[in-house]
């Protein structure tokens, strides 16, 4: 189902745009010069290759927004931490990524300092309740499953700044009526909604006051 990365030196995968302005390109490979952000990946176990439909709507999400540069940023479920790197292609230098597997956080550090960003992004293993209360974040990515949304949703909400922006993906369409629901009770307004062809990407703002 997910396009789980777990790249060998025998199955390489080829460079390919990602959104408006990202190459994905495999370790090793020469960089393009065509104008694009480049992001390299290395070889691990951690979904994110780029290629699911829901990491390339999140990244088109994020592409909307215009420059990160300011912005702290919070990676939920960080995988291959593609969209980190992304994030810091688009200005951001404060960005806080972790994922619950071993695999995945060890691919987000190597993949970080493939790119020379590793001083940018903080990376970690644990899941949600490990980021300190109190911490604000004015972007919070999270490519997971809606049941994961929604049972960490307060959490998520204490967390998002005045004025921040929250982009969800990899929601189940049985799940998305769900998320919305709770997501308006907590007092978000809701941005955008979008229907892939199997999941749900959804765009939240938390409103000042």
């Amino acid at each position: 189902m997910w396009d789980v990365f777990r790249l060998k030196m025998s199955r390489v995968f080829t460079p390919f745009d990602l959104g408006e302005k990202f190459t994905v390109v495999p370790k090793g490979h020469s960089v393009l010069e065509d104008g694009r952000f480049q992001i390299t990946l290395g070889y691990g176990r951690a979904f994110g290759s780029g290629q699911h439909e829901t990491t390339t709507s999140c990244i088109e999400k994020m592409e909307k927004m215009g420059p990160l540069a300011g912005l702290r940023i919070l990676d939920f479920g960080t995988g291959t931490g593609i969209l980190s790197l992304a994030a810091v292609s688009l200005g951001s230098d404060m960005i806080v990524a972790f994922d619950i597997e071993h695999d995945a956080a060890l691919a987000a550090v190597n993949n970080s300092k493939l790119n020379g960003v590793r001083e940018k992004v903080l990376i970690f293993c644990g899941n949600l309740d490990c980021v300190l209360p109190g911490c604000a974040f004015d972007l919070i990515l999270a490519n997971i499953y809606g049941d994961i949304i929604l049972g960490n949703s307060k959490l998520l909400f204490s967390l998002l700044s005045q004025g921040g922006t929250i982009i969800l993906s990899g929601i189940d369409y049985a799940d998305s009526t769900q998320v919305k629901d709770r997501l308006e009770g907590l007092g978000l307004n809701c941005k955008e909604i979008e229907f892939l062809e199997d999941y749900v990407t959804q765009v939240w703002f938390k409103p000042a006051g």
